[in-house]
């Protein structure tokens, strides 16, 4: 594992030692694994790195994520990377019903299912997913009627991509 060393000066000026080691970049595992996922009709949706070689992939796919896609790209990615020189950590993962929209084939996939957008402006909306075209989310909202304790109105909302900082799926258990 080639590693490399660098001296500096810490607090009070006491001696540091800095360990280096071969950091592999994002944008090659991005590769790698974007034709497999391609491959099993899934979509990339993120990947991360961290300085200590530990590297988590999220994908998806219209049709769900089972465990066998995560080993076939997970066994694909490390096909490609030798583990005694990259020395590496990887985790191959769904996207998460938890986790923030990242990619917009999500927009696709959730079409009819419940969300909620967290505006740049720091206002919050929840609507029904009607479509996502040209970086445009079109929402089914409700609204209560005015003079009305129990009615609602339901109208279409149109988010342009560029107003919206996140959007999660609203996960009711009803």
């Amino acid at each position: 594992m080639p590693q490399k060393y660098r001296r500096g000066r810490g607090r009070g000026g006491q001696p540091l030692l800095f360990l280096h080691s071969n950091m592999i970049a994002k944008e090659k595992i991005r590769k790698v694994a974007e034709s497999k996922i391609k491959e099993i009709n899934g979509f990339l949706v993120d990947v991360k790195v961290n300085t200590a070689n530990v590297i988590t992939l999220f994908f998806d796919r219209m049709d769900g994520v089972h465990i066998e896609h995560c080993m076939t790209i997970s066994k694909h990615i490390e096909e490609h990377f030798d583990r005694d020189i990259e020395d590496y950590q990887l985790t191959v993962c769904s996207a998460g019903l938890e986790n923030p929209f990242m990619v917009d084939q999500q927009y696709h996939k959730y079409n009819g299912q419940e969300v909620g957008v967290l505006l740049n402006n720091g206002k919050r909306k929840k609507g029904i997913i009607l479509s996502y075209e040209n970086d445009v989310l079109t929402l089914e909202t409700l609204k209560k009627e005015k003079g009305s304790k129990k009615s609602y109105i339901t109208k279409e909302l149109r988010i342009p991509q560029a107003e919206i900082k996140e959007t999660k799926l609203k996960i009711n258990f009803k």
